[in-house]
């Protein structure tokens, strides 16, 4: 075992041998499949295990062949099947090698936080090196003010969800309170319809009406504030789109 792993060191695939990082230009081990032939349902040599044997010799010899071609029949079974797991193995990683090659290129194309970009060396004058100080400073300011900008953003919500909340169930405390105010009422005019009737008269009022309560609507839930800069821009986009 030791021996292929260091014969793999000579290889396109050396780097499987090593603890280094795998990169998406390494390419997979090539795989290529052999052609295997099918499985027979009846024996080909039907012609020599037919007959019955003669001696006890050419029965040893009948049931040898036999038994060979059991095995045989049961290694290409095993090779169709590992080769059929190797082929998808190989999908696999030439899949993940394309997602990699994209992680790759992606994580490429964002400069971070280095002031060259690519952090190769370059040749700067000294006007050239204090305007991109200058620019680098300038952005992670305005990077710090929105994140303050937005906790305070954040707070502000949140200071106006937990008043929604205290309005709204001052709203259902109300409301209970109205419900119950009718519920009793209507259990008052029952009693006044029940004395009517066997008087046989009118109920001296109207059935109450829970709509002459003033039940109240709960407060819809505050949105959060849009930034300035959205807001700036849907309504440049909106006016593009009017005078298209």
């Amino acid at each position: 075992m030791r021996a292929a792993v260091d014969s793999l060191s000579s290889t396109s695939v050396s780097y499987l041998s090593t603890s280094s990082p795998l990169k998406s230009t390494s390419a997979p081990p090539a795989f290529k499949p052999y052609t295997i032939s099918p499985v027979r349902n009846q024996s080909r040599y039907l012609h020599l295990l037919d007959g019955a044997p003669r001696t006890a010799r050419e029965a040893a010899f009948m049931q040898a062949l036999d038994e060979s071609e059991a095995r045989d029949n049961s290694h290409k079974r095993a090779m169709v099947e590992m080769q059929a797991s190797t082929m998808l193995a190989d999908m696999y990683s030439k899949r993940a090698q394309s997602q990699l090659q994209g992680a790759e290129e992606r994580k490429r194309r964002k400069t971070g936080n280095r002031k060259m970009g690519d952090g190769k060396a370059k040749y700067f004058s000294g006007d050239d090196f204090y305007k991109l100080c200058v620019e680098d400073e300038q952005r992670k300011e305005e990077e710090v003010a929105a994140k303050e900008r937005r906790q305070a953003d954040k707070e502000v919500h949140a200071g106006r969800i937990a008043a929604w909340q205290e309005a709204n169930e001052a709203i259902r405390t109300r409301n209970a309170a109205r419900r119950e105010e009718y519920a009793t009422d209507i259990a008052t005019w029952e009693v006044e319809k029940t004395a009517a009737k066997a008087e046989k008269r009118r109920p001296g009022w109207l059935r109450p009406k829970l709509a002459d309560y003033e039940l109240e609507v709960l407060l819809p839930r505050p949105k959060k504030a849009v930034d300035e800069n959205e807001d700036e821009e849907r309504a440049t986009s909106g006016s593009e789109m009017d005078e298209d």
